[in-house]
């Protein structure tokens, strides 16, 4: 009895098992090309958020520095303070996604 990757889920599953414990996928009758053509997909999804994320990290990113730049706002205010966490969080969060990204199509 060998473990292999879910074609769906990713999770480690026997080789003997009709279903996937994890994700209910029945593996019954299904072909090597269909549990690739799985799995690609499924690499494809994951790529494909990682990419919406780093998307909306970047647009939180330009709305803080936008807000922060292009109006009048007090040094001390809170204003300040939220354009300022906008920044550092859309910055962070940008640099984790395309990281994953990174690391997903390494995977690949």
């Amino acid at each position: 009895m060998a473990i292999i990757s879910c074609p769906r889920c990713a999770k480690k599953i026997s080789d003997k098992s009709q279903t996937c414990q994890h994700c209910q996928l029945d593996l019954t009758g299904m072909s090597a090309e269909k549990k690739h053509n799985l799995a690609v997909q499924s690499l494809d999804k994951k790529i494909q958020g990682a990419l919406n994320q780093s998307m909306l990290a970047l647009i939180l990113f330009l709305a803080g520095f936008c807000f922060l730049y292009f109006w009048a706002l007090e040094p001390d205010g809170y204003e300040t303070i939220v354009s300022q966490g906008m920044i550092a969080a859309g910055f962070l969060w940008y640099i984790y996604a395309r990281a994953r990204l990174i690391y997903l199509k390494r995977k690949n």
